[in-house]
């Protein structure tokens, strides 16, 4: 009667530690993939992150954390997209640069090909003018820099030709300020600094 008592015992002892072990498991499992969606938003892979999210709450459906992170994915796509595209032109940084009088066109395509080169082609910024009624006839960009980062080497290019960025999920859109008549470059609209 002791033997089987004892080994009563242990058995609930083993089924009791067994029961911990499948816990810690399940928690382990569920911070790993939380860590794991928090690194995929910061790196701005938001699928990833959704994925993650999702999976922490297939082990904990009510986890408080991972349900607003999920929630703020959804509802912040958009915005969140955007963010990651200037912050990967923030990051990227151009060695040297000399324009003279150069077109805008000129000028983002040059932009393009450095900031591809610079990065490794982990970036890319996918340009877009739209100019139907001629703003930028008659602009130019004068830039001589070093060491800029692109998304602020971006922003002289467009302020020099009088016009604005917008950026989509997927493109940078440049439009000219005025939808009219272009206007008349200025000879302090050039910035030259070395």
């Amino acid at each position: 009667m002791i033997v089987a008592m004892t080994l009563g015992v242990f058995a609930s002892l083993a089924s009791t530690t067994t029961a911990y072990a499948e816990a810690d498991a399940r928690v382990q499992k569920a911070k790993s993939f939380y860590q794991m969606g928090l690194h995929a938003m910061n790196e701005g892979n938001f699928d990833l992150a959704k994925t993650s999210f999702k999976g922490v709450l297939k082990i904990y459906p009510h986890h408080p954390q991972a349900r607003a992170k999920l929630i703020h994915i959804s509802t912040n796509r958009n915005s969140l997209e955007i963010g990651r595209r200037k912050a990967a032109l923030r990051m990227v940084i151009i060695p040297k640069v000399n324009l003279e009088k150069t077109t805008i066109q000129e000028a983002l395509e040059m932009l393009a090909v450095q900031v591809e080169r610079e990065s490794k082609k982990k970036v890319t910024p996918n340009f877009i003018v739209q100019d139907p009624t001629g703003g930028f006839k008659g602009r130019s960009v004068t830039l001589r820099l070093n060491r800029i980062p692109a998304e602020t080497l971006l922003k002289y290019i467009v302020d020099q030709a009088a016009g604005n960025v917008r950026y989509d999920n997927h493109a940078i859109v440049i439009t000219p300020r005025n939808k009219g008549k272009a206007a008349e470059p200025k000879a302090e609209d050039a910035l030259i600094v070395e």
